[in-house]
């Protein structure tokens, strides 16, 4: 090998190995950067595995505290639900509020001091948020609640450790809306088909002149409003009479539905026990009752009224005597009464100043339904009445005769009692212009001798004026009261003034401040449906429901919105058998009977800031089997109230109809003011529903 070839070998030897070093090189640090990379990478996932725990712990240490902060979850009354509750109601956005505040947060102090006990740079941060709150009622075709939300309460925690970081959330839907289901809230009663026969179903009571039941059934007497004798939020009497002062009073009270054919209601007679003519007496005094003479508008009287006549007196067997008199005409209003001490048989028709064809129209009975509840000042109910109703009365004509002459006034007016021209009821076909107008007891007094022809040239003149039972819309009687409390010194009928008329079932408008809760015609199917949409809980049978919902002093602790499904239309009794009676309810909320009969005992509430309501759509009955007070809302549009007690009724009611008969006992139905959705005493019974169950959320 020569030296040359030598020189070659050893230079490609160097090579070789220059590039096996650099290679080897390469793999050194390959392995070292990725050995060194794995390392980290350990530490990293290491890092956040123990960021991870921090996480966990913020959860697992903080969870209890802000559950019991919260409270119970539902109406519980801490002081931080109650914040919470304002912010539903009061606040205009709730887009990602955080509430330590209201909370309270010292558990993160407590976790500040627990991390950097794990290391320096440990850290664990617990914040508590209302996210993602959105509106859930929004057509006032079917009812707007622009409090009514649903979104989330998330707890969520963060922990970090040597730069890593860790995010757990839990979260639990919350609803929030009120427990006064739609529609409903703002009626006293609703009846969905008040007349199944005919339109004096509810035509029924027998009862002497001062309105005393003389036997067969007892009347429903409906209060629209507060009254000092509430047995919860009593009215303030002060209050009540000042607001009865103003002409749209009706648009602060509850309304009354009597959806149907026609339905004619008599009203009683008397101001007393019953009070349903009360708006035609005079009502200052409330142990005496003076009935109100009504002025016929001067225009609606004959050309005769405008000047003296001179007439014959009536007492020519003493002396033959023409004087002048001047005639003016009036009404008193009474209603039906079927006897008195006087008479025992159809005492209203006495002295045949109404006549036969009226007595077999309309009979001499009075309505069970009692809408505008007694005479006492601060317990009148004018009410708005929606639906084809109309009131019947007895309205008795009076001519009312004035001597020119001082000799015949002085005899006239010195009778006792004073004279009295009525003006009886005469079919057509029976009036003459002969026919006599005399006193009412056929005495002699000095009166002219008067012919029917000398005041009313035809039939249709006296008949404007004549006696006769009147039958008009039930809310235009509500017109005759204004006037009382405008201080009217001479009341006309009809009245001038047109306060409020007939409602056939028109379109309603529920609102408050900026609010349309509701605008159409009212069905109170759309209470139904806002009932379903805000169902929390599902059960099979009633017993289930007492099981889970009575507490261990068998009282009712519900906070919730529950179906029960019974179907084997189990009867749904309230309180069940074997419980305390009232039924005593620390927790309202609504309970949805799908089928079965309704049976009530007496139910109450221990705070005026609860409410409870019972529903069902199911074609069944409603019976009340006790005199105790009932503290609850019923919506049973398809449902019969059954005879059954005397019942009280503190709430609203809706049924399909009244069962009434000789056998119906009657009773009170008192509207909850505070549950009208115009009021704001309504925001009270707004409840915040948090749901049983978590979902989580590792990030």
């Amino acid at each position: 090998m020569t030296l040359k070839q030598c020189n070659h070998n050893r230079g490609f030897t160097i090579m070789i190995a220059l590039i096996i070093g650099t290679v080897l090189l390469v793999l050194s640090v390959v392995l070292y950067t990725f050995v060194s990379r794995q390392y980290t990478g350990m530490h990293i996932i290491v890092n956040g595995e123990i960021a991870h725990f921090l996480a966990e712990t913020g959860i697992n240490t903080t969870i209890g505290t802000i559950r019991e902060r919260i409270g119970n979850n539902l109406n519980s009354g801490t002081k931080a639900f109650e914040k919470l509750k304002d912010i539903f109601l009061n606040s205009k956005s709730l887009d990602n509020i955080c509430i330590n505040d209201i909370l309270g947060d010292s558990w993160n102090s407590e976790l500040k001091k627990f991390s950097s006990e794990v290391d320096k740079t440990a850290s664990i941060e617990v914040n508590v948020y209302l996210k993602d709150f959105k509106p859930i009622e929004t057509n006032p075709g079917v009812w707007c609640d622009s409090k009514a939300v649903n979104g989330w309460l998330v707890i969520e925690s963060v922990g970090e450790y040597k730069g890593s970081e860790r995010k757990i959330k839990i979260k639990r839907a919350m609803n929030v809306f009120n427990m006064v289901p739609g529609v409903m809230s703002k009626f006293t009663l609703y009846l969905n088909n008040c007349t199944k026969k005919n339109e004096n179903d509810y035509n029924l009571i027998r009862n002497d002149y001062k309105g005393m039941i003389t036997d067969g059934p007892q009347p429903l007497i409906i209060y629209n409003h507060a009254t000092p004798e509430y047995p919860v939020e009593p009215g303030n009497i002060a209050d009540i009479l000042r607001e009865e002062k103003e002409s749209d009073v009706w648009k602060h009270r509850g309304w009354i539905w009597l959806k149907g054919n026609k339905t004619r209601l008599n009203l009683c007679s008397g101001a007393g026990d019953l009070g349903e003519i009360f708006h035609f007496y005079d009502v200052s005094n409330p142990n005496v009752f003076t009935p109100v003479r009504f002025a016929t508008p001067v225009q609606s009287l004959p050309d005769s009224f405008f000047k003296p006549i001179t007439l014959p007196w009536d007492k020519s067997n003493e002396s033959v005597k023409n004087t002048p008199y001047r005639f003016w005409h009036s009404f008193i209003l009474d209603s039906f009464h079927d006897r008195s001490k006087r008479m025992q048989n159809e005492a209203m028709y006495e002295g045949d100043v109404l006549s036969a064809k009226e007595r077999n129209y309309y009979g001499a009975k009075s309505s069970v339904l009692h809408l505008f509840g007694d005479a006492r000042q601060g317990y009148q109910s004018r009410t708005r009445v929606i639906g084809p109703v109309y009131s019947a009365f007895v309205r008795f004509a009076n001519l009312e005769v004035k001597p020119e002459e001082a000799e015949v006034k002085e005899i006239f007016e010195n009778q006792d009692p004073k004279p009295i021209y009525l003006l009886r009821s005469i079919p057509e076909e029976s009036y003459n212009n002969s026919l006599d107008i005399k006193d009412f007891m056929w005495r002699r007094v000095g009166g002219p001798l008067l012919k029917i022809g000398m005041l009313f040239k035809r039939y249709e003149e006296y008949a404007n004026l004549m006696s006769c039972i009147v039958e008009m819309p039930y809310v235009e009687s509500y017109n005759t009261m204004q006037d009382v409390y405008d201080k009217k010194v001479n009341r006309t009928f009809p009245t001038i003034k047109k306060v409020l008329n007939m409602d056939n079932e028109g379109e309603s408008l529920i609102s408050r401040d900026n609010n349309v809760f509701y605008k159409g015609k009212p069905a109170i199917e759309d209470s139904i449906k806002i009932i379903r949409q805000r169902v929390q809980d599902v059960v099979t049978r009633p017993a289930d429901f007492w099981k889970k919902y009575l507490n261990e002093n068998g009282e009712l602790e519900l906070n919730n919105v529950v179906v029960i499904e019974n179907t084997a239309r189990e009867e749904f009794i309230i309180p069940p058998v074997g419980s305390p009676q009232p039924l005593v309810v620390k927790g309202g909320g609504i309970i949805l009977l799908e089928k079965g009969n309704i049976s009530l005992r007496g139910i109450s509430l221990a705070d005026t800031s609860e409410i409870l309501t019972v529903a069902t759509e199911d074609d069944c009955r409603i019976r009340f089997e006790s005199t105790m007070t009932n503290m609850v809302d019923i919506i049973a549009p398809n449902a019969e109230i059954d005879y059954g007690s005397k019942f009280e009724l503190f709430g609203s009611l809706c049924a399909k109809t009244i069962y009434a008969d000789h056998r119906f006992q009657g009773g009170v139905i008192r509207y909850r003011a505070a549950q009208d959705p115009t009021k704001s005493s309504y925001d009270k019974f707004y409840k915040i529903l948090i749901a049983k169950k978590d979902s989580y959320w590792n990030e």
